[in-house]
């Protein structure tokens, strides 16, 4: 549903002034909008585990344990 605003009372330097502002506000709500996660199915929208800042606390591997354990004080 479209509004509808009365803009005929502004300047030519007043309307540039907003269409700059709407453009540049609607840039960033579409880059905003291109950095979310699509919707699951059940509306949940997850976590994108290749982001950095996701939050993840990774656990380490056997492996690493084996080789770093011994270093902070662990017993075979």
């Amino acid at each position: 549903m479209a509004k509808t605003f009365d803009l005929s009372d502004f300047s030519e330097d007043e309307l540039t002034a907003l269409i700059d502002e709407a453009t540049s506000l609607r840039d960033t709500q579409r880059s905003s909008k291109a950095r979310e996660l699509p919707k699951a199915a059940d509306g949940s929208k997850g976590q994108d585990v290749h982001d950095p800042n996701h939050g993840v606390i990774t656990t380490p591997t056997p492996r690493e344990v084996k080789e770093e354990g011994p270093a902070h004080g662990a017993t075979a």
